[in-house]
């Protein structure tokens, strides 16, 4: 069965909540980073017009030598006159509008990228790391202790998992569980040794489960 969460109730409520608020984190950036993208790709339609407008000016251009291209004995000369002068006349607003319009979503798609990087970037550098290493540690505490735990008697397990405990943990942890754990251990009472390993690694003691 796969597992995302912890089972233990306070790690399982803090990963819940680092979820949700990453995604919604997450989903609100890349919604204003695309607003933003579009409102400053909406600037490009100046370049477009300029195309426009050469490619108009070259069109009309082109009409009127058409027309002159009849007028008798120099109309052929005059209308070639034409359309050379016009397609040059509309050249530089077609090449400034269509380098105007790249520059343009450029710039909107670095900003884009720009704000999603500074948001995101600071943010998923802690999430990340930590959300994988909690689920490997789940995942791996799982295999290692639920599944070899059926051969192996209750008490057995708890005396490992107490031993455990005391030569990993921090005495903070330790306290948190036991106000005496090296006295606990001495004593062979190992239940509230192991159930503090089993909680670092997000595993409730087996009759929590039940």
């Amino acid at each position: 069965m796969v597992t995302f969460w912890s089972e233990t109730p306070g790690a399982r409520r803090r990963e819940v909540l680092a979820d949700l608020a990453t995604s919604a984190w997450v989903s609100l950036w890349v919604v204003l980073a695309a607003r933003l993208y579009a409102a400053l790709a909406g600037y490009a339609e100046t370049g477009r017009e300029l195309q426009r407008g050469g490619a108009n000016l070259q069109a009309v251009g082109g009409a009127i030598s058409d027309a002159l291209a009849g007028v008798p004995l120099v109309g052929q000369g005059i209308g070639d006159l034409g359309r050379s002068g016009f397609r040059a006349a509309g050249e530089p607003f077609i090449y400034v509008g269509g380098e105007l319009e790249d520059l343009l979503i450029l710039i909107a798609g670095l900003l884009g990228v720009l704000v999603l990087g500074v948001t995101l970037i600071p943010w998923l550098s802690r999430y990340l790391p930590w959300r994988a290493r909690r689920l490997a540690d789940l995942r791996h505490a799982r295999r290692a202790i639920r599944l070899p735990s059926r051969a192996i008697a209750s008490g057995e397990m708890d005396r490992l998992l107490a031993g455990r405990a005391l030569n990993r943990l921090p005495y903070d942890e330790l306290l948190a569980h036991s106000p005496d754990p090296f006295g606990d251990y001495a004593s062979e009472r190992f239940d509230r040794l192991a159930a503090a390993e089993l909680a670092s690694v997000g595993l409730r003691p087996t009759q929590d489960r039940a």
